[in-house]
């Protein structure tokens, strides 16, 4: 197995260099608490070992990451019930949902950019391996997150520069 390509599926998004320390702080602590792997000091292993990678992938998808979120399970599946408020936003039961979850304000509501557009090719590709067809994956309005409002917003606006 390419465990290399097994974690640049899970992170497509070409963040910007001062993002990275920040997110690795949160992100591989917060993983590696939850799988209990040490990813903060050694975040190698997510390329070197399978089993991690996807343990890490599985608890990421699995755990919301703010108070007051739902995990990217719970809004694929049908667990999370959207409010008026978040009906408001553009969020629902749709792929593009998760995305704003996972991936928050460098994804959603700056239009249809190229870091979220790889987002949604990777999961079609990966539909047609599964053999679904890509008409179950539903309209380009349910897959993009392009004009949804963040949960919990950050401060300050993020914009990715893509390529």
């Amino acid at each position: 197995m390419n465990y290399v390509l097994l974690f640049q599926c899970l992170r497509p998004l070409r963040l910007p260099a001062s993002f990275g320390t920040l997110v690795g702080n949160y992100s591989y602590g917060a993983a590696g608490d939850g799988i209990k792997v040490d990813l903060l000091h050694h975040p190698e292993y997510l390329e070197q070992n399978a089993t991690i990678a996807f343990q890490a992938a599985i608890w990421r998808w699995m755990t919301p990451i703010k108070k007051n979120q739902p995990s990217a399970q719970d809004i694929f599946v049908g667990n999370w019930k959207p409010t008026k408020n978040d009906t408001l936003a553009k969020r629902g039961n749709t792929f593009g949902t998760t995305m704003n979850v996972l991936y928050g304000e460098y994804t959603r509501g700056q239009g249809d950019i190229n870091p979220m557009n790889t987002i949604i090719s990777h999961y079609l590709y990966y539909l047609d391996l599964l053999g679904v067809g890509r008409e179950q994956a539903g309209l380009h309005d349910e897959l993009t997150c392009a004009e949804q409002e963040a949960f919990n917003p950050a401060s300050s606006p993020k914009t990715v520069t893509s390529s």
